[in-house]
């Protein structure tokens, strides 16, 4: 009995050097060291590409307004595009331009020929690839498709991807996503709920921040 409550006592006192490392460190990450802040209205330029070799996705700047962006995205021949997931504060609109595009929508396949549109509401789980021999161009009418700093986030995490011949595992991605905070809006559909997703970031971000995980590279950024 003794043993036990030793045991005990002991497991007791690590879950509360941990908690107490991580209270710390939120605040040390938060307050004291935050990350430095990004200019998301300066960082893209009309012509700019957004290539991720991962997901089979090449995204050209068209116009950025303020908070807001409008893409050309090139779905290329067979990409598998990205996993399953869901927007918190957007909704995506895909209008094929050209080719014949697939889309998993709350696990139902559909499919998109040219002049076609569909509305991926906030909150739905969604992932666009192509299933065709042909690039697929989508662009949406609406020259506020996409919030910048959304942008943004793509085109470091694009990049990160990239690094990795076959993509970076579950950590090393959700370490990423961490360092990004609120603006990494994309969450994984098949993950945890939206809350505990959001709460793993606020916990990792300070850890990943000291293993060099950053919010900004510059070589990541987008050329012409």
């Amino acid at each position: 009995m003794k043993r036990l409550k030793l045991i005990l006592r002991i497991i007791a006192g690590l879950i509360g050097l941990v908690g107490l490392f991580v209270i710390f460190s939120i605040v040390i990450d938060t307050y004291v060291l935050p990350a430095p802040p990004i200019d998301h209205t300066n960082y893209f330029r009309p012509g700019d590409k957004v290539v991720s070799r991962f997901e089979g996705f090449e995204q050209t700047v068209l116009d950025v307004n303020g908070d807001s962006m409008h893409t050309s995205l090139a779905v290329l021949p067979h990409a598998a595009g990205p996993p399953e997931h869901f927007h918190e504060g957007f909704s995506e609109v895909f209008t094929v331009k050209s080719g014949t595009l697939s889309l998993l929508v709350n696990g139902e396949k559909k499919t998109l020929g040219r002049g076609e549109t569909l509305t991926v509401p906030p909150m739905t789980r969604h992932k666009p690839f192509n299933e065709t021999d042909e690039t697929v161009i989508v662009e949406s009418n609406d020259p506020r498709s996409i919030p910048t700093k959304f942008g943004y986030v793509l085109s470091q995490l694009y990049g990160f991807m990239d690094r990795y011949p076959d993509g970076p595992n579950t950590l090393q991605m959700m370490m990423q996503l961490s360092v990004f905070g609120e603006d990494a809006d994309s969450y994984l559909a098949d993950g945890p709920s939206l809350g505990m997703q959001k709460s793993l970031r606020v916990v990792m971000a300070p850890t990943a921040r000291l293993l060099g995980y950053r919010n900004y590279y510059e070589e990541f950024r987008p050329r012409r």
